[in-house]
């Protein structure tokens, strides 16, 4: 263990000629310092004490040789003598330190578990919460969530505005819960963005299918024109029986009921899948029943007995909610004006229709057919918002659904049908 008065040309020579073996040298000029050097060159400065509080050498490490020069490495010895010498320890200080860093609960944690604690618990859209949160977190990720402030989030909501308006207000919701229910779990003192204005104008959306636009669609779907078949097969779904994109993507063979007999043929969308939590039957009419077939028919092939849409990028998963969104996209942008369906084309492309507005074109289809409103608010799974409905209506209409959804599918069949 040499002690030597080191100079910074000594010091450049044993990481430019490094020592067969590790060795520790002392500075003669600095009581403590010491530099580590390894058989390759690299060297690490530290200081040694013994702490007036305790027995017992010491050590903390000032940095790399590569980092620090011999003058930095000693005015950082010199700085750790002087608070030896009042009292401190700072391997302990720096162990408090990392400890406390530890213990701060980072947004990224919060993030977490607000969607284990909150989202999954209570939503059974949990998954988009889930997606409007990676903006925030790969932003605020490794920041204490005490440290977010109203300024942070306005930058970030206004950020995502620039080319996602809607998008910027559903983080903006999603985030006022998740800071709400830290609040309220006390693990936050306040909301940071309690009352801050959404951040983008929306237009109510009431875009709805024409009779036209269905068959070009349809069409479409049949010859799967830049999506996958079932992508293409669960849209087709979608446009017979209204439902969640959401919840049609996410089928899976045990919610599928009497398949052999297509009088009883139902789907049971569990509760927990429902935006109402609420079981919600589906009863399948003809297409619908042909369709759902068909597909597990194809996971059969594939091995898998439990999905029905099946995803193309992830083995044996679920068919994701966006994959629809994506699908049709592609779909409309690929058509061609084909005679008289050339304005049905140019309005699709003009304005181009989400999987949710398929779901308001089955329910507006039902009320041309004179489908009553009871009667089309079962079919779409919308609860009364009272105690009456919420609470002591349980009846599930499955007569009336099953004959408002046949009739549903005995237009699309003849309007797809069609010849012009």
């Amino acid at each position: 263990m040499p002690v030597v008065n080191l100079t910074a040309t000594y010091v450049a020579g044993l990481a430019s000629k490094p020592p067969g073996d590790r060795v520790e040298i002392w500075d003669a000029k600095t009581p403590g310092l010491c530099l580590r050097v390894g058989p390759t060159g690299i060297g690490t400065w530290s200081f040694r004490y013994r702490p007036k509080a305790g027995s017992g050498y010491q050590r903390v490490t000032l940095g790399r040789l590569a980092d620090l020069t011999l003058a930095d490495a000693r005015e950082r010895a010199a700085r750790h003598r002087v608070s030896v010498s009042d009292g401190g320890d700072p391997q302990r200080e720096l162990r408090a330190r990392k400890s406390a860093a530890e213990s701060v609960l980072t947004f990224d944690a919060l993030a977490e578990r607000y969607l284990e604690e909150h989202a999954k618990v209570s939503k059974a859209s949990w998954q988009n919460d889930l997606g409007y949160l990676r903006r925030p977190r790969a932003a605020w990720g490794k920041r204490a969530a005490a440290s977010i402030t109203r300024r942070d989030a306005i930058n970030l909501l206004d950020a995502i505005k620039k080319t996602a308006p809607v998008s910027a207000n559903r983080t903006q919701t999603v985030l006022v819960t998740l800071f709400n229910s830290a609040v309220e779990d006390a693990l936050l003192e306040l909301n940071p963005i309690a009352g801050l204005k959404k951040r983008a104008k929306e237009v109510a959306k009431d875009r709805v299918l024409t009779d036209r636009e269905l068959r070009v669609l349809w069409t479409a779907l049949d010859r799967t024109a830049g999506v996958t078949l079932d992508v293409a097969e669960a849209l087709k779904f979608l446009l017979l029986t209204g439902q969640r994109p959401g919840e049609v993507a996410g089928i899976v063979q045990v919610e599928l009921q009497d398949l052999d007999d297509p009088a009883k043929a139902c789907w049971q969308v569990p509760a927990e899948r429902m935006k109402a939590r609420r079981l919600h039957v589906v009863p399948l009419p003809c297409s619908a029943l042909k369709i759902l077939l068909a597909a597990i028919e194809r996971r059969q092939l594939d091995g898998d007995g439990k999905r029905v849409f099946a995803s193309r990028f992830v083995s044996r998963d679920n068919l994701a909610r966006h994959s629809l969104s994506q699908g049709l996209k592609r779909l409309i942008a690929g058509l061609e004006p084909d005679g008289s369906d050339a304005e049905a084309v140019a309005s699709l492309q003009e304005k181009p229709p989400t999987p949710h507005d398929f779901r308001r074109t089955v329910g507006t289809g039902l009320a041309r057919l004179k489908i009553p409103r009871e009667d089309r608010k079962a079919v779409l799974a919308h609860v009364e918002d009272d105690v009456h409905g919420r609470h002591y209506d349980r009846y599930e209409r499955l007569v009336e659904k099953r004959a408002a959804l046949e009739a549903w599918d005995r237009h699309v069949t003849s309007v797809v049908g069609e010849q012009t």
